[in-house]
């Protein structure tokens, strides 16, 4: 089964950019970065990630498709996020000016851009951890500037209430709710990553209750085996020390037959009787016929 960051990602590349410039800025709020020569420079973790970038901020400019490796040039700007590959990172350098227009641009209250902008948090900070049952989701932010508090501000208000605990020198919000962390996952729009965890959770569940109950049968048999054979040893007993005449006949009856099928379950001996008797029965008999030849030695 496809591991559930690329079912995300994967379906970031596919969605359409309704809201780019909300998004846009979660992505640039999420990423590492630094300040040079009138620039912001941003590290993005992944290539599709980058893709998703792009197709933001040609959506946000109004801006022609065009080749991912090219720069792009706006409005008369040279170098308008520029793309650095070099070992493996993808850059982007994006002038002081437009970036303080997309925060200008993109600072409205409303909902829906709200849910845009974690969209773009979520896909570069979020985890999803599967342990042997359920899931729980990890969103981890540097703690050193306003993006936490804005984050959990956010996600109060929308009644996701996550645990939160420093871990060197970031913030990480858990959320263990199933119910909110789908919540979430609906209300950005990536309802095939959430329909995805969801069957992952439930694969996961159902494989885990199997192996407990072939676990448990596994155990029963066990035991079933090791009372059957402590059981022959008391038969093999009375034939050695000639008991059959001190037992009463239900007794004598139920050891005969526990040597006549040394591998029957209590319930299937209890039914090779000429009268067939219940499984509680057979067990008592047994006791009963445990304690006499132990009496006897």
């Amino acid at each position: 089964m496809n591991d559930i960051g690329t079912i995300l990602r994967d379906e970031l590349s596919g969605l359409p950019a309704d809201v780019p410039g909300s998004e846009l800025l979660g992505f640039f709020d999420a990423m590492r970065r630094f300040k040079s020569e009138g620039k912001f420079v941003f590290a993005c973790p992944r290539l599709l990630l980058a893709r998703r970038i792009l197709k933001l901020w040609r959506a946000w400019r109004g801006l022609n498709e065009g080749t991912f490796n090219a720069k792009i040039h706006d409005g008369g700007v040279d170098g308008v996020l520029k793309l650095d590959k070099k070992r493996g990172r993808v850059m982007f350098e994006v002038p002081e000016e437009i970036y303080e227009e997309l925060v200008s641009a993109a600072g409205s209250p409303r909902r829906a851009r709200k849910w845009s902008w974690l969209r773009g948090i979520w896909a570069v900070c979020a985890s999803v951890y599967l342990p042997r049952r359920g899931y729980y989701v990890a969103i981890c932010v540097r703690d050193n500037d306003e993006l936490a508090a804005k984050l959990l501000k956010f996600l109060t208000e929308e009644g996701v209430m996550p645990s939160v605990r420093s871990r060197g020198g970031s913030a990480e919000y858990m959320l263990r709710s199933e119910e909110q962390i789908m919540t979430c996952l609906t209300r950005m729009g990536l309802m095939r990553t959430s329909l995805a965890l969801e069957e992952i959770a439930i694969v996961r569940s159902l494989r885990s209750r199997a192996n407990k109950l072939v676990n448990c049968d596994s155990a029963n048999i066990g035991k079933s085996l090791a009372a059957a054979r402590e059981q022959l040893e008391l038969v093999r007993k009375i034939e050695f020390e000639g008991l059959w005449d001190q037992l009463p006949p239900a007794v004598a009856e139920i050891a005969r037959a526990r040597g006549d099928n040394p591998s029957a379950s209590l319930a299937e001996l209890g039914q090779a009787l000429p009268k067939p008797v219940s499984k509680s029965t057979v067990e008592y008999r047994l006791r009963r016929l445990e304690k006499i030849v132990n009496d006897k030695s």
